[in-house]
């Protein structure tokens, strides 16, 4: 993951190398980490398959609907490419959140 560029009036061989890299990680979509989740009533865990996701990352959802606001979630699991979040029941209906990922995560 890219790091701040030093600023800098020379064009270095490393400087142009590292501008390169930050903007090719924001053109993949790294600096808007963020999705849609769709959790099926029943639902006691939902998964986000996104290459985004890597251990060390804060994760989070935000209720879009009322379903969604009324259920407790945690964290269950994070690995490259995946997440897994849990509920304390199941989801009464139908529900919807937005998820969000910050922070640089573990270093590969």
């Amino acid at each position: 993951m890219p790091r701040f560029i030093p600023h800098s009036p020379e064009p270095t061989p490393r400087q142009m190398l590292a501008l390169a890299s930050g903007l090719n990680a924001a053109l993949r979509g790294d600096c808007a980490n963020a999705g849609l989740l769709e959790v099926p009533a029943g639902a006691s865990s939902a998964a986000v398959q996104d290459s985004r996701c890597r251990a060390g990352r804060l994760a989070l959802l935000i209720p879009l609907d009322a379903n969604a606001a009324a259920l407790r979630w945690h964290l269950a699991a994070m690995e490259r490419g995946s997440m897994r979040f849990g509920f304390a029941g199941p989801a009464p209906a139908p529900c919807r959140f937005g998820w969000m990922l910050a922070g640089e995560g573990a270093p590969e």
